[in-house]
């Protein structure tokens, strides 16, 4: 039923009546129709109409049970019973099952019209109580889940959820804008399945059309009907996609990113479904430009902290280019493991700071050539938890430091500092214990000299299942990385 203006819905079994408040009702702005049973208004009801105005006495059923079935399926329709007799008795009936009010025929219609629009005022206010608290609501919901996030994957993949349950469209991606390059660089998606090894990466430019209206005008864009496939769409896998709205995600006239809905058939946005994505967008966009902030500071961080582990190889000349070393074989594992790209992301980065913690170990034990005392020994173990404590700053979410703390626990759990066992070791630990191991052994040692890399494979090979967890083994084993 397409209406614009307050619809009303009369049943009642006089036709006179009917008719005559059908016409008043039309005069005054309403949209309305009629019913002479209560079956059929109830059939007419599945419609949708604000107020109903219901005789209580109709040929087929009880007004009383139709102003129940009202209520149960729609709880905030405004109910006003018309009678021609009334009682005490049907006075608390009609009240209690939930009608807004009473009017014995016959009344004045002037005094119809305003318990009429008393009621409209009512049911306004009551719609704009409930999305204020709906809002709310989800906004505590929206806060509580991100609370504390400040990866922005992690974020991206939220917002993507809360976004597409906001609409009935097919999916929504986000995409963060990289303010250096001006680029949007792909976030998450939801409603569809995708291969996120393929799209992680995925980066393209706004037209100047587009950019004008969301970047400067921070306006939204709908195309109802696609005529042709736009580029930002070939990232997508939605079949078929005949309409699309983009939608600036803003934090104090800033864009930081889009969200891009992606709909089968021609997208029509009701009120409150752009209302909701509105909301939505403003509280993500807060969280996307923290955790940008956070990105960026804690990127100089870990430049500068790149620097230190740079020092530290050229000083102690055996350990030039081991960091990365590690950092290429521990990426190419996770990945040939079936890791998310975040995860494998979090492994390089853990295999560049692995050795950071060296920078508290004294030389003289670290370029020692004879074999270590125990004191000598305890010294260099604590190497890992030095580590922790330098970049302990820039890694809020605790993903980094159980890989560099637990680098050199053992599978069978006689490794340090924890002695953790098997699958109680962080995954991109035991890929970092790996990885290292056999980077070490290849190169020269103030201890020892190299080993060939059959040798060290057969090493590995032999430590599998006690000094290292078989599967990465197996994995590095047959790949050489």
């Amino acid at each position: 039923m397409q209406k614009e203006n307050n619809s009303v819905l009369i049943i009642d079994d006089e036709a006179l009546f009917n008719n005559s408040l059908t016409a008043i009702l039309e005069a005054k702005g309403f949209y309305v129709k009629n019913a002479d049973l209560g079956r059929k208004g109830l059939m007419l009801f599945e419609e949708g109409f604000d107020l109903i105005l219901l005789d209580i006495k109709l040929p087929d059923m009880e007004g009383i049970e139709v102003l129940k079935a009202v209520k149960s399926k729609k709880p905030d329709t405004i109910v006003i019973v018309v009678t021609g007799y009334i009682s005490p008795d049907m006075v608390e009936s009609i009240l209690s099952n939930g009608a807004y009010a009473y009017l014995v025929k016959p009344f004045d219609i002037d005094e119809l019209l305003a318990v009429i629009n008393s009621a409209l005022k009512d049911l306004q206010k009551s719609i704009r109580d409930k999305k204020l608290l709906d809002n709310l609501s989800l906004l505590y919901r929206i806060s509580k889940e991100m609370e504390g996030l400040i990866e922005l994957h992690s974020i991206s993949l939220l917002a993507a959820r809360y976004l597409s349950e906001a609409t009935r469209c097919s999916a929504c991606a986000v995409f963060l804008l990289d303010s250096d390059s001006g680029e949007f660089v792909f976030g998450a998606l939801n409603g569809v399945e995708y291969d996120e090894r393929k799209i992680m990466s995925k980066k393209f430019m706004l037209d100047e059309k587009m950019r004008q209206r969301l970047i400067k005008e921070k306006n939204a864009v709908l195309i109802p009907e696609l005529k042709t496939k736009p580029d930002i769409l070939n990232y997508i896998p939605v079949e078929n996609p005949k309409s699309v709205f983009i939608f600036p995600l803003a934090v104090q006239n800033k864009i930081v990113g889009i969200a891009l809905f992606i709909h089968t058939q021609t997208m029509k946005l009701l009120d409150e479904e752009l209302e909701r994505i509105s909301v939505i967008s403003k509280e993500v966009a807060v969280y996307v430009e923290n955790a940008v902030r956070y990105f960026k500071l804690k990127q100089g961080y870990l430049n500068s902290v790149m620097k230190l582990v740079g020092a530290i190889e050229k000083k102690e000349g055996y350990l030039q280019g081991h960091a990365k070393a590690v950092a290429e074989a521990a990426v190419n594992v996770a990945r040939k493991m079936g890791l998310s790209e975040a995860d494998i992301e979090i492994i390089g980065q853990a295999a560049l700071l692995h050795d950071i913690g060296k920078i508290a170990v004294s030389e003289q034990i670290l370029l020692k050539k004879e074999k270590l005392t125990a004191d000598e020994y305890a010294q260099l173990k604590k190497h890992s938890a030095e580590a922790v404590d330098i970049i302990a700053d820039i890694d809020l979410e605790h993903k980094l430091l159980p890989l560099i703390l637990y680098h050199h626990e053992r599978y069978d759990g006689s490794g340090y500092p924890k002695g953790l066992r098997a699958e109680y070791i962080p995954i991109g630990a035991r890929i970092l214990a790996v990885c290292d191991a056999f980077k070490a052994m290849v190169s020269d040692r103030p201890y020892r000299k190299k080993l060939s890399r059959e040798e060290a494979l057969k090493e590995l090979t032999r430590c599998a299942g006690t000094q290292f967890d078989p599967e990465v083994v197996k994995i590095f084993v047959e790949n050489v990385f």
